[in-house]
């Protein structure tokens, strides 16, 4: 059996690798974790999301959304948010509380809008906000663009709603399971310098 890593700074070097992996490997469990906020009602609303992107230096954990989400304005009332990421091949979970922050029609947005393909520019051209109710099963965008990719000149329409949620790393909650004893660390980030504590799993 191999020796469970007890190096809270090597353990976080991992989960920063980890981080990066999953925004590159479309297969990798961490680029669909489950991103969870708090509603207006005060309800806790989670969905999966895809991680697109993961700043080291800055600690922020992106993803692309629609300015006319649910999600956008319970965000704007209360920007505490929580990413759940699981890898069942390594048994390692995280934990991580954020600040989220809303970006629309920046230079946050416009650097990743140009980085997106067509058919990913195409779900921000629907004629009606996520969640809208429907008299029919529909994913709400224009009948000459079913089955279609949109256009460069005509997926431009849909930069208006597109949104790039930035979210600041707090802390950290690791957990790693194993035969030979559950390990938990707890990372936060008040400080110059990341702090660490192990706690009972």
């Amino acid at each position: 059996m191999s020796k469970i890593n007890e190096n809270p700074e090597s353990i976080f070097e991992d989960i920063k690798k980890l981080l990066k992996k999953g925004v590159k490997d479309r297969s990798h469990a961490y680029h669909t974790p489950t991103f969870s906020n708090i509603s207006k009602n005060h309800y806790l609303n989670s969905r999966v999301i895809v991680l697109r992107k993961f700043d080291e230096k800055k600690l922020l954990l992106n993803f692309h959304t629609d300015l006319r989400s649910p999600k956008v304005k319970d965000l704007i009332e209360n920007n505490k948010s929580n990413f759940l990421f699981y890898d069942s091949t390594i048994k390692i979970q995280l934990r991580i509380q954020t600040i989220s922050i809303i970006n629309n029609q920046n230079n946050v947005t416009k650097e990743s809008w140009n980085l997106i393909s067509l058919s990913s520019r195409k779900c921000y051209l629907t004629t009606k906000a996520p969640s809208s109710k429907t008299t029919i099963p529909q994913d709400g965008l224009p009948k000459n663009l079913i089955g279609i990719d949109p256009s460069k000149e005509i997926s431009e329409k849909g930069y208006k709603n597109f949104t790039v949620i930035e979210n600041k790393i707090k802390n950290i909650d690791w957990l790693y399971l194993s035969s030979l004893g559950h390990r938990r660390l707890k990372i936060n980030f008040n400080k110059v310098k990341p702090e660490f504590f192990w706690i009972i799993p």
